[in-house]
């Protein structure tokens, strides 16, 4: 019997990437944004998910693409993860379908796309016929970034009233 990975293949742009069903919470659709000026680099606002305060999290910004700001549509989605201890709202274009991908059609990120500033490109897979670029989302945020998001989804949790008032 052949190994299987069970991504959340999603898309942003052109391109399809993935990450490991067993991060993400729950996927959203038509999820407000509210914006939060002098945020983080990477953060694009918070989100009130069920009355906890999750920070969003833009991957365009990240991966240095054009930003889309407002509303996410309904043909855009948040996928929701736990990387270690925080959760971000990741924002996507679609969502495309949760895989069963063999272990043999994956491959190491080609050691010239791999940097310092891009350790969470972790691998490659192809998906009938198109290159999915798998995740690591537990190396999205430096350490120091992930604490100083920690420290702030904790202080927002913790106001009065906390996502109630989002």
């Amino acid at each position: 019997m052949a190994d299987y990975i069970k991504p959340v293949i999603f898309r942003l742009g052109n391109q399809q990437f993935g990450v490991d069903i067993n991060l993400v919470q729950s996927i959203e659709r038509e999820i407000n944004i509210v914006r939060v000026p002098n945020a983080m680099k990477y953060i694009s606002g918070i989100v009130n998910l069920r009355g906890e305060v999750i920070p969003a999290f833009s991957l365009r910004k990240k991966f240095g693409t054009d930003d889309n700001v407002g509303v996410i549509g309904e043909d855009s989605t948040v996928i929701v993860n736990i990387p270690g201890v925080v959760k971000l709202a990741l924002e996507v274009d679609e969502v495309l379908e949760i895989g069963d991908i063999d272990a043999q059609s994956i491959v190491q990120m080609p050691a010239l796309a791999k940097t310092a500033d891009t350790e969470y490109l972790d691998r490659v897979a192809n998906v009938n016929g198109q290159l999915v670029i798998l995740l690591d989302v537990e190396k999205l945020l430096t350490q120091s970034e992930a604490e100083n998001v920690k420290k702030f989804t904790e202080d927002m949790n913790d106001n009065d009233g906390g996502a109630a008032n989002v």
